[in-house]
This record gives structure tokens, sequence and C-alpha cells, in this order.
């Protein structure tokens, strides 16, 4: 008997791309662009330098990707995953110095910077206080007003309402690669390594609109884009895999952005 169906009429392929640095090539960087439907670039703090950031504005323009910034910690050694304790206006400042740069370079490339999602430890520092948290989203809303945010798709995230108080657009993400908790927070360590696992927990989200926690719970979980972490080497394969079971259930592949705005 197949299970009761919310099948999405459209879902968001997203990944963290730009995370290269000089003529060190993290992951397959244009084969995941080939992939996606948006674009999360690092600015040059946790990953990336400057050519990197063309580099990946370009490749996002040539396969027709939705541009959105990734600030994370000045941390290269540590790949922005150590926390490092900011005050709010530093934190803001941060992310306004990283994203005023992307933004800069897509809008010579023609394009425009339209989101922000914050990287890692970065994320968990804009979760340590209320006041954290508005400091990193002002800094997005003074780069582009407009900008829209990527998020996590959790039924208890503190994050989502300072985000609304700001009028601001949340777009919300699932990760394969990421286990979810009975009260439903994040947890490391789950099934994105394996490119079948990772099919098949998106496509029980997309198709049902659930997900199996650690705990063995059901968590209800309304996602409307897909993260795929650019830096694995499988990565590609998991895009095209997920490509061809979403082209078979019906769902279409499209940036959220562009979903918004009606195109």
């Amino acid at each position: 008997m197949r299970t009761t169906r919310t099948t999405r009429a459209w879902i968001d392929l997203n990944s963290d791309v730009g995370e290269s640095f000089g003529n060190y090539v993290l992951g397959r960087p244009e084969e995941v662009m080939q992939g996606i439907s948006h674009a999360n670039i690092a600015c040059g703090f946790h990953a990336g330098d400057p050519s990197w950031v063309r580099r990946s504005v370009e490749s996002a323009k040539k396969y027709g990707v939705t541009v959105g910034g990734h600030p994370g910690f000045p941390d290269m050694l540590g790949f922005g995953r150590r926390l490092m304790h900011l005050t709010p206006q530093e934190g803001k400042d941060y992310v306004v110095y990283q994203l005023g740069a992307l933004k800069a370079f897509a809008e010579a490339a023609g394009l425009r910077l339209e989101a922000a999602k914050p990287h890692s430890a970065f994320y968990v520092w804009a979760q340590l206080s209320e006041e954290n948290t508005r400091a990193m989203l002002e800094g997005f809303q003074a780069v582009n007003p407009d900008i829209v945010a990527y998020l996590p798709a959790l039924p208890r995230y503190p994050v989502l309402e300072v985000a609304e108080q700001l009028g601001m657009r949340v777009v919300k993400e699932f990760y394969p690669g990421l286990g979810y908790k009975d009260e439903g927070d994040l947890t490391y360590g789950h099934g994105e390594d394996s490119v079948e696992e990772a099919v098949r927990l998106v496509m029980r989200v997309v198709t049902e609109g659930k997900v199996t926690t650690t705990g063995g719970k059901e968590l209800a979980l309304d996602a409307e884009s897909i993260a795929i972490s650019g830096e694995l080497m499988q990565a590609p394969k998991i895009l095209q895999a997920l490509r061809e079971a979403l082209t078979r259930e019906g769902v279409m592949i499209r940036s959220a952005l562009h979903a918004a705005n009606g195109r």
C-alpha cells in the first residue's frame, strides 16, 4: 500500500560552493554547479579567495544558478567550524564585509546577490542569543534589504522567529547529511555519504514531509530546499541521483528564489 502523498510540485537543490583556495580544489565544484539550482558561495573567510569567488559567480551564471552568500568565521585552518566569541556588532561587520565582496563580484557578472546562509560555527554563534541572531540577519539586510535567508527546516528554531520579526523571507532547508533529534534540533553524522541513503531521505521529505529522528520518532518537516555538501567528492553523484528520482516523481527542480518571484 502506497504511503499517503504530500508531494511537492517543486524543490530547490542548493549546495555550499566556492570553498577552494588557490590551487587547492575542494570537491568537484564545476560538476556540483551543474546539478543545483541555488549556490551558497563562500566569501573568503572560512574558505575561498577572490579568484574562487569570481569563478563561482561566473559558473553560477553559466548554469543558470541563483547566487547566495555563505559567510563564516575568519578561520581557514578550522574551515570555520571552531566557535569564536564575537560581539554582535563584530558578527554583523563580518557578514557585511563578506557579503559586500560577493555582491560586487555578482554585479560585475550581471547577477544579483539574492540570499545568504550562515556557515557552520557562525550559524552556531547566531543561535547563542537573540542579539546575535538579529545582528547576523540585519547584516544580511544591510547588503540587500530584500535578501532571503536559507535556514534549517526545524519545528523548534528561534532564528526563524527573529527573521519573521525583521520581515525576511526564509527558505527552509533539509540536510540529508545531518541527523534530527526528537526535540527538533540538528545533530551530526547521518547518511549523506551513501548516495542511496541520501536519495531515500530526501524523497521521503519531498513526498511525505517527514523524517525519522535519531530516537526513532517521526518528525514533520516542511522543506523548500535540499542542501547537499559541495565538499563531498560524491556530491555530483548524489545530485544526479536526486534529479533522476525527483523527475520520476514528477517534482520540478527550481530555485526557491525563482519560485518566490513567480518565474
